[in-house]
């Protein structure tokens, strides 16, 4: 994908702005040592680089960020333009959140009226909305942060398709991980869960690949 700066290089930052999150400054009062494991954890999150770059991993962010409206995720922006994630990718991001939002409209749809309505059109509809917001990302990245997305609001119809979409377009089973993984931070432990869950449903379908291989079966 994008090739960002070295992780190095970001956590300068990311130490500075962190200090400022009330959580962190309750953890450090509660049990600083606490506080030490959590930031290494975070730090091994989200500023380790694996399969996804840091442009590409605040991109997601951003995206993700902005489609569960979280106001406290400002401080990504900042992170953002430090891992040289240029103005018009961040607009793309933020806008790709707005698209997938759509999903739901077919979601209803599919559900209430699909004896009325031609539904493969709503669906090319929503999907041309999403090329739209793209603009110059990786279409690849794009369709992992539809995953990312959807999954954060348990739309699980809506991970379906970009997971499909996604490996089609030959993503790693690795870097569906990590952007799921973001849920930790922005969702909840147990969206993360129900995620994987689903995922793990849909491959043994042979629907995609499997994001784990069960070493006990």
């Amino acid at each position: 994908m994008n090739q960002g700066k070295s992780s190095n290089f970001h956590s300068g930052a990311w130490e500075k702005e962190s200090e400022k999150l009330v959580y962190r400054k309750m953890f450090g009062a509660m049990d600083p040592f606490l506080l030490k494991s959590w930031n290494e954890f975070y730090k091994n999150l989200i500023l380790k680089v694996r399969d996804l770059d840091l442009i590409s991993k605040e991109l997601i962010l951003l995206c993700l960020l902005t489609y569960t409206k979280e106001a406290n995720g400002r401080i990504h922006i900042s992170r953002a333009k430090e891992a040289g994630v240029t103005e018009m990718q961040m607009t793309s991001a933020i806008s790709l959140a707005g698209a997938f939002s759509a999903f739901n409209s077919y979601d209803f749809l599919s559900e209430n009226w699909s004896k009325e309505l031609r539904l493969t059109k709503v669906l090319e509809s929503y999907l041309r909305g999403v090329e739209q917001s793209r603009g110059e990302l990786d279409h690849k990245l794009c369709e992992i942060m539809g995953i990312a997305c959807h999954a954060s609001k348990r739309s699980f119809k809506g991970m379906q398709l970009h997971l499909k979409r996604a490996f089609s377009l030959k993503a790693k089973v690795s870097e569906v991980s990590e952007a799921l993984s973001y849920l930790i931070m922005v969702s909840s432990v147990p969206t993360l869960t129900d995620a994987v869950l689903e995922w793990s449903e849909m491959a043994d379908k042979g629907l995609c690949p499997p994001p784990f291989t069960d070493i006990d079966s």
